[in-house]
């Protein structure tokens, strides 16, 4: 499972949740507002550094991780060339053509979707949603209701991918390929998405009726087992990154 808390000793472990999820928002905020291929490979390659020694992220892992974006990436990629007509023509087809502003727009566009979800993964792999969940309950005042929420949302992810395994793994010993054609193929993604669905909805109802049976939810305030550290030099770093990200807005 990619997608899921992996624990470790690493610098980006050893900050706080907020200070990294202010640390994702100023990534996210530099690559929605540049236009420019050259700026946005800069801010991947940042993520593939920080990953690979704040977090001990191996570019295998990354790699694996950013995989299946490959095929959303290409057909965007290639429709956003194809819709940009400003620029100097690069080359040309009868009505199809392809400009160097297209190329350089396409490419940021493609590019961010990379340098989003690398953020977003990176902060997924070193936070523990406990933490995150205690951070926005006693730190910014989210009502734990609310914060457990998220907390939830973020468990199942992991839980969701396996149970597609598991569902693959079935399909496979009763000897149901992905078949060929389109048709085909969209009546067979259609029914393991229904199936993947049907998991989700009964596993909700499963934490529902846990969370009923343990009063969650009865008091208006909740008590922690674990205390948060403090987070010193993750504020540090926070203030540091708004203050690099300000720079960089007005300066590029």
């Amino acid at each position: 499972m990619l997608f899921q808390y992996n624990g470790g000793a690493s610098l980006l472990h050893r900050l706080g949740p907020l200070s990294k999820l202010i640390w994702v928002g100023c990534f996210s905020l530099l690559s929605m507002v540049w236009e420019s291929t050259l700026h946005e490979a800069a801010l991947l390659a940042v993520l593939i550094v920080v990953a690979w020694l704040g977090a001990r992220l191996t570019l295998v892992r990354q790699l694996r991780a950013m995989s299946f974006l490959i095929g959303v990436g290409i057909p965007y990629f290639i429709l956003s060339i194809l819709a940009i007509r400003e620029g100097h023509t690069v080359m040309s087809w009868g009505p199809i053509g392809i400009t160097t502003e297209g190329l350089d727009i396409a490419g940021a566009l493609t590019l961010r979707i990379f340098v989003l979800f690398l953020a977003s993964y990176i902060y997924l792999s070193t936070t523990d949603p406990r933490d995150f969940v205690q951070a926005l309950n006693l730190r910014l005042r989210v009502p734990y209701r609310f914060a457990f929420g998220i907390s939830v949302a973020l468990t199942f992810l992991p839980l969701l991918e396996e149970e597609g395994h598991t569902i693959m793994a079935a399909r496979r010993v009763r000897g149901q390929e992905p078949p060929r054609g389109l048709r085909k193929r969209l009546a067979y993604w259609s029914g393991f998405a229904a199936a993947v669905l049907v998991n989700a909805v009964r596993r909700v109802q499963q934490t529902a009726l846990a969370m009923e049976g343990k009063g969650f939810g009865a008091y208006a305030d909740r008590t922690y087992l674990r205390e948060l550290g403090n987070d010193r030099f993750g504020y540090i770093c926070a203030v540091v990154a708004v203050i690099a990200t300000a720079v960089l807005w007005w300066s590029l």
